[in-house]
């Protein structure tokens, strides 16, 4: 190519700036001049990328991607991955301490706790009516209805209050 012949086809243009031929057709769209027969004048489309492409988005993706270029995807790359690596190693030793614990086997204790303390809660009212009833001189099967019914309302608004409610106080 000559001085004078100074003008690529899309595709030749998209390879030297370093974008896909897709997005020089965008960029045609949006204003970049093309010539009558369909190419590129690359002095010129080469200063219409500098004025009104972002910098940052120059060079991505294209079919011109430098050695040098390369290297630096790499290097960020490994680096990535050493950063997971870490991570991973932590978390591991965090829970051979004991320091973490799996979320299925949590809320599988949880669960089973709460159905236990319910249980026991009902189990409660079934022991303790016919005594207080005897005690105060009241109908024991009227003293259990009642009981019974105040304790599933007391359950019922403890199992509608978020769990963050229960909090340690720290």
């Amino acid at each position: 190519m000559t001085k004078l012949d100074s003008h690529e086809t899309k595709t030749a243009f998209a390879a030297r700036v370093g974008l896909t031929k897709g997005r020089i057709s965008q960029l045609v769209a949006e204003g970049l001049p093309v010539r009558p027969d369909g190419q590129i004048d690359v002095a010129v489309g080469l200063a219409w990328i500098e004025d009104n492409l972002d910098p940052a988005r120059r060079n991505k993706g294209g079919a011109a991607a430098t050695p040098a270029r390369v290297s630096t995807r790499l290097a960020e790359a490994k680096r990535l991955h050493e950063i997971v690596k870490v991570q991973r190693a932590k978390l591991a030793f965090e829970k051979e301490q004991g320091l973490l614990v799996e979320t299925a086997a949590a809320t599988r204790t949880v669960f089973a706790r709460a159905r236990a303390e319910r249980d026991a809660h009902m189990a409660w009212v079934q022991r303790t009516a016919p005594l207080l009833a005897a005690e105060v001189g009241a109908d024991p099967r009227a003293t259990f209805a009642a009981l019974d019914r105040m304790m599933r309302e007391h359950l019922e608004h403890l199992a509608d209050l978020p769990l963050g409610s229960f909090g340690d106080g720290a």
